[in-house]
């Protein structure tokens, strides 16, 4: 048994051609953009990718750490973290859009002898864009492999007191150095 553990993704790099590249394997998703194949194609190549990927390329370059993006740097160190606290488990990190891809998580807990995997989404709440694009593309690629793994799907999250309480906490960590005018969390 193998833990994958499933995030969103991120671009490449805080530059207009891998932004792109990333934008268009994202929003090209019928579950994200939730409209007909010919008005997101049009949306996509002829509004979207022509002028977005540099504005949030620069968006992306002021988050973005030496270490890489921040959603890559702290989601491989759940991964990390989790593989310690497992030490005869593999732990691999995929993400739905980007890297490390979904289809070379697979191939890593495979090469590992992993034919049960227990599928982690580190979204806690369900949605068809986050969740349900995720699985749906984790059992497209299961699907080409000649023995399809297992899956176990820990379900969503939201609303476990542990997952509550480490949330509090951290909220007032931050709150205890500042008095922000509004709270927004995702």
């Amino acid at each position: 048994t193998g833990v994958l553990i499933v995030n969103l993704g991120t671009p490449d790099a805080p530059r207009a051609p891998e932004v792109r590249r990333y934008l268009r394997e994202f929003l090209s998703d019928p579950r994200v953009l939730d409209i007909h194949p010919l008005g997101r194609w049009l949306l996509l190549n002829l509004i979207i990718l022509p002028t977005r990927p540099s504005k949030s390329a620069e968006a992306y370059s002021k988050v973005w750490t030496p270490e890489g993006s921040p959603l890559l740097v702290h989601s491989q160190g759940l991964a990390r973290g989790l593989q310690a606290a497992l030490p005869e488990t593999p732990v691999v990190l995929g993400m739905r859009y980007g890297n490390p891809s979904l289809p070379s998580a697979l191939k890593a807990l495979r090469d590992q002898g992993c034919d049960r995997v227990v599928v982690v989404p580190l979204y806690p709440q369900y949605a068809s864009s986050s969740t349900g694009s995720t699985l749906e593309a984790l059992y497209a690629a299961a699907a080409g492999l000649w023995n399809t793994p297992y899956f176990d799907v820990v379900p969503p999250f939201y609303d476990d007191p542990g997952f509550l309480d480490a949330f509090a906490r951290r909220a007032r960590e931050v709150f205890e150095r500042q008095t922000p005018d509004h709270v927004v969390m995702s």
